[in-house]
């Protein structure tokens, strides 16, 4: 599990990212971006078939009664 000072640093490096240019690139793009770093790896097909989506609790409550009128 992450520290709380490995969050934040994560959060901060987050909002340096030129969205818009990564939303831009292919998947090529990307993948030739990080090839550089021999831990990275990418899952495959059979691996992804696997994955479950977790949606976090905060995100599933129900929105407060004004903002839902």
């Amino acid at each position: 599990m992450p520290t709380k000072k490995q969050l934040e640093e994560a959060e901060r490096l987050a909002k340096t990212i030129d969205w818009a240019r990564f939303d831009a690139m292919s998947d090529e793009e990307i993948r030739a971006h990080w090839a550089w770093d021999k831990d990275m790896t990418w899952p495959t097909d059979a691996e992804l078939a696997e994955f479950d989506l977790v949606i976090p609790a905060k995100s599933r409550r129900k929105p407060p009664k004004e903002a839902a009128e």
